[in-house]
């Protein structure tokens, strides 16, 4: 979804603010010494990083070389590394955004998806083709050397990490990582919302939903634990968004009822939920759909009650 300025910075500060790596690194965990190619690899790595403070390029060469010797380090080092690439990728997002918020970059991007038809991903390679102006393309050639996606909301165009690169780390870090890769891919490759809308089925909304919170149950600790929370969507669950609300307007009375297909995703869910599963969302569903059968379907100020605890339960930290 495309973010307000002001909420997008937050989302960066809450990112950056999880990075302390003692958070990640199981403390009883006891790691051999590094073997000399190990060592090499990431003293080479933490070169780039320091120097990707000033330098685009050197960012660009960090996320290549990682992703080329990756395989020479053991579980802490690559796991360390990989969300130092997070971070940087971050913090470089912020100003990635910033060049392409502007009328130059955004009218060439929008004759551009035009000319290729908007039922065409965007792609940079199809990009770079269709657009002439230099200062545009040299742009996208940045984002796509840093490792960005570009994604469209609301007529704009703003650019992202592309997470399905860093399925590449999975098997080389540790277990939390490895499944917060898989969330964030998830998302990277889809996004929840656009234009206001939820863009995804509300089946798979309530899956990923649950998924987030399979990770928050089995890694309390993890350096990644306040940045799954923030991408739960616990609003968009039992409230839907601006343009795909769960419940409609039913009368003159402003009597709001829940949306039948709403309803059956909640019933489904519930119905394929594994006996002894810990899951507050599964919980709620399950309390919500019992006073919906009282109550004729209809909001009630029992179920916002019910919703505002699981809200602040969920609450970014």
């Amino acid at each position: 979804m495309r973010w307000k300025q002001p909420a997008k910075l937050g989302l960066l500060a809450m990112a950056l603010g999880c990075t302390a790596i003692g958070a990640t690194i199981t403390p009883s965990t006891t790691l051999a010494a590094p073997v000399p190619a190990s060592k090499t690899v990431y003293h080479q790595f933490q070169t780039y990083r320091t120097e990707a403070v000033k330098s685009t390029e050197s960012l660009v060469k960090a996320r290549k070389y990682l992703m080329n010797h990756i395989d020479k380090v053991g579980p802490w080092q690559a796991t360390l590394m990989t969300l130092q690439l997070e971070n940087m990728q971050n913090v470089k997002l912020a100003d990635m955004d910033q060049k392409m918020y502007t009328e130059q970059f955004q009218q060439a991007l929008s004759q551009a998806h035009e000319q290729l038809g908007y039922e065409q991903k965007l792609t940079y390679s199809r990009l770079l083709k269709e657009i002439k102006d230099p200062n545009v393309k040299k742009l996208l050639q940045e984002a796509s050397d840093l490792g960005f996606k570009l994604e469209t909301s609301e007529g704009l165009y703003y650019p992202i990490i592309n997470y399905e690169i860093y399925q590449k780390f999975k098997p080389f870090v540790k277990a939390d990582i490895a499944a917060y890769i898989d969330i964030m891919a998830t998302e990277s490759n889809q996004m929840t919302t656009s234009d206001g809308g939820i863009i995804i089925s509300w089946n798979e909304l309530i899956q990923r939903a649950l998924e987030k919170e399979a990770f928050l149950n089995k890694f309390p600790n993890s350096n990644r634990t306040s940045a799954v929370k923030q991408w739960i969507f616990v609003d968009y669950l039992f409230y839907g968004s601006d343009n795909t609300p769960a419940y409609d307007w039913y009368t003159d009375e402003e009597i709001r009822t829940i949306d039948p297909e709403v309803k059956q995703a909640y019933e489904k869910a519930l119905a394929k939920r594994e006996p002894n599963t810990e899951s507050v969302l599964l919980d709620t569903l399950e309390k919500i759909l019992l006073v919906l059968n009282q109550n004729n379907d209809e909001l009630t100020p029992e179920i916002r009650a019910i919703i505002e605890t699981v809200q602040q339960q969920f609450a970014r930290e």
